[in-house]
This record gives C-alpha cells, sequence and structure tokens, in this order.
C-alpha cells in the first residue's frame, strides 16, 4: 500500500526535488485537511509562510500539494481585498485551504494582525446586513506565499511555519520539475483520500504524542522559546512523524525534516 500509495504521487521525484522542505511542506498539508478538529483539540493550527524568489519553485509546490487532496484552494490577492472582502473569503471557505498571494510593492498596505484568529479561534466577523454582522467559524487553513519573509509583528510571526525555497539547498537541479508538474490529479487524489479517511489517527495521534514533543522543545530551548512556537513545532515534529509513517519515508529524511522544525523554534530565541 505504502509503495502503491507513493507511486500515486510521485513522493521519489518530489522529495529528490524538495527534499526536507517539501516534506515539511507536505506534513503541514496533510495537518491542514483536518485543522478545524485541530484547532478544536489543540486550540490553533499554524499558518504555512511558503518564501522565495520568483522562479524558486512556490507555484510547483503548491501546484503538486493541491493536486494530493483533489480541492481547489480559495485563493486571494491580499493587497487587492479589503478586510471585508478577506473575511468572506474566509468564511466561505469551508474547510479548505485558503492561499494568500502577498505581492509586494504592487499591493496595499496589510495589517496582517487582522489574521491572527484564524490562528485559533479561526472566527471572523461578516457583514450580514446593513450595520449587521455574525460570527463564521474559519475550518479551514492558511497559506501565506511571498517573495520574501513578511514584514509582520512578532504575534503573527509566532502564528506561523515557515518553508524558505530561496535557500541555496532548498531543491535540486537534477531533477527536471516537469516530473512533479505533469503529476496525475486523479492518481493523486488517493492520497487525500487516504488522508481524509486518516483524520481520528491524525487527530488522536497529535493528542497523545503533543505534549511529550513540545516539552521536548521547552525543555531543549528554555524560557525563550515562545509558547505558540513550541506548539506550533510540536504539531509539525508530530505531523511530519505521521507522514514518514505513513510513506515508510527514510529515516534520514524524517531527521532532516525535523531538524528543520528545531531550526524555527531555535530562530525563535534569537534576540533581534
Amino acid at each position: 500500500m505504502q509503495n502503491e500509495l507513493k507511486s500515486a504521487i510521485c513522493f521519489n521525484d518530489f522529495v529528490a526535488y524538495f527534499g526536507a522542505r517539501g516534506l515539511l511542506a507536505m506534513a503541514w498539508w496533510m495537518g491542514a485537511v483536518h485543522a478545524g478538529q485541530i484547532r478544536e483539540d489543540q486550540t490553533s493550527f499554524p499558518f504555512l509562510q511558503l518564501v522565495g524568489a520568483a522562479g524558486s519553485g512556490k507555484s510547483l509546490l503548491l501546484g503538486y500539494l493541491q493536486k494530493l487532496n483533489g480541492q481547489t484552494p480559495y485563493s486571494d490577492f491580499l493587497g487587492h481585498s479589503t478586510p471585508a472582502g478577506r473575511a468572506r473569503t474566509f468564511a466561505s471557505a469551508g474547510q479548505r485551504i485558503v492561499i494568500c498571494e502577498e505581492q509586494g510593492e504592487l499591493g496595499q498596505s496589510i495589517d496582517w494582525d487582522e489574521l491572527k484568529p484564524l490562528f485559533s479561534s479561526g472566527s471572523v466577523s461578516v457583514r450580514s446586513g446593513v450595520g449587521l454582522s455574525e460570527k463564521v467559524t474559519f475550518r479551514g487553513a492558511l497559506v501565506i506565499t511571498a517573495n520574501q519573509r513578511l514584514e509582520c509583528s512578532d504575534a503573527v510571526t509566532s502564528r506561523m511555519v515557515t518553508v524558505d525555497l530561496s535557500a541555496y539547498d532548498a531543491h535540486t537541479p537534477r531533477i527536471r520539475p516537469e516530473a512533479i508538474g505533469n503529476l496525475d490529479a486523479t492518481e493523486a487524489s488517493a492520497f487525500g483520500i487516504e488522508i481524509a479517511q486518516s483524520g481520528d489517527w491524525i487527530c488522536s495521534s497529535l493528542k497523545a504524542f503533543l505534549p511529550a514533543y513540545q516539552g521536548q522543545l521547552t525543555r531543549k530551548y528554555g524560557a525563550d522559546l515562545n509558547g505558540r512556537t513550541a506548539l506550533n513545532c510540536a504539531q509539525m515534529i508530530c505531523l511530519v512523524d505521521l507522514l514518514c509513517s505513513l510513506l515508510a519515508v527514510p529515516q534520514h529524511l524524517q531527521l532532516e525534516t525535523r531538524k528543520l522544525v528545531h531550526d524555527i523554534a531555535f530562530f525563535d530565541t534569537i534576540p533581534y
């Protein structure tokens, strides 16, 4: 079953190209399918910030991940919409993943703090009539793509897991992008079906293992580690382990991906 699933999603080509960063993004994507339930159980689910200059592979990576669950995510150009428009997008997304593209100098200034509720309660206010509004729960997950890391408050940064594709070792040129981009969406949906049916396993595993992972991170990095970052990283380590178990990922790649998560925790403790 594992080999069939890996073959259906061209997994070997994917990790040969994107390596541990790709695996980390895939682990987040697996959790994002059940983000609403994870928020209920764990009080939060992190945003994914995907960073890289033009040509770094952001679109290729997102295109691949979108085929895995057979859903068309909502896309929103943050700089080209109003706060009310963004709220309507989140309210109507259901359990889907919302991809927000930061437009830099082309877009208007964004108050990133307005997105903070999506991390925890998922509650957004939507205008329902003249002078009226109603609270709607966002049960999906949020991806923010940008050419460089967002300039935002620590409160927002601590709600994100960042995958930086601009790093020198982010992917290897030995694998042609077409090997990933031409993934058959119908065959790849087998992965999405497996993940959708594994919700109880994923969520119960997070409940069982999260306290230990969070405790290990807190002991290793001390009081300087932000509590939200510790929770985010513990969730990601657990999701990485679950994904590696599901797909029988080689241990060296699992450890390399775990190290990326530990790097997030470490850099959180460095004062700026």
